[in-house]
C-alpha cells in the first residue's frame, strides 16, 4: 500500500512539474482606431466612388487589430459570432511592416451559425513578427447582417 501511495505521489509531482511548460498566455489584441478588443458591426453598403476621387459612401468591411511589439506570438485566434447567423464573405490577413501581408483565410459564403462561433487559428513561425491582423468581412449579399469579432495573440 505504501509503495502505491509513493508511486501516485511521484506521478502527481511529475505531471505538476511538466504542466507549466505547456501553458500559454493569450491576450486580446486592441482595435486600431477604436476602443477595446471586440467589434460589433452591421455590414454596410459598398463604397461608391464619386467624381474627382471623392468617396460618396464608405463601407465598414475592414477591421484591424494591433499586435504589440516585444512579444513573440506563436498563434493568433480570431473569433467571429453572428447572433442571427448567416453567410459571410470573409478574408483574414496578417500585415507586416515591409508593406506585405499574408493571407490566412479567404472564403466566400462562410456560414456562421448563431449558436457556434467561427474560430480561425493561425500558427506563426518563431521569427514571424506581423504588426496587425486585418479582417475583411462584407459583400453585397451580407448588407445588414451583424457580427462580432475579436482576436487574441498567444505566446508561451
Amino acid at each position: 500500500m505504501s509503495s502505491r501511495a509513493t508511486f501516485l505521489t511521484t506521478l502527481a509531482l511529475m505531471v505538476t512539474v511538466n504542466l507549466p511548460a505547456l501553458a500559454e498566455t493569450c491576450i486580446p489584441l486592441s482595435l486600431v482606431g477604436g476602443e477595446g478588443s471586440e467589434v460589433t458591426k452591421t455590414v454596410s453598403q459598398p463604397t461608391i466612388p464619386g467624381p474627382f476621387g471623392i468617396t460618396i459612401t464608405r463601407n465598414n468591411w475592414n477591421t484591424d487589430w494591433a499586435i504589440p511589439g516585444g512579444i513573440n506570438f506563436n498563434r493568433f485566434v480570431t473569433t467571429i459570432t453572428a447572433p442571427n447567423g448567416g453567410s459571410f464573405n470573409l478574408s483574414l490577413f496578417l500585415k507586416y511592416s515591409d508593406q506585405t501581408s499574408e493571407e490566412v483565410f479567404n472564403k466566400q459564403n462562410v456560414t456562421i451559425n448563431p449558436q457556434k462561433p467561427l474560430i480561425i487559428e493561425k500558427k506563426s513561425a518563431p521569427n514571424d513578427f506581423p504588426f496587425q491582423v486585418n479582417l475583411l468581412l462584407g459583400g453585397i449579399e451580407q448588407i445588414g447582417r451583424t457580427y462580432t469579432a475579436s482576436v487574441v495573440g498567444c505566446y508561451k
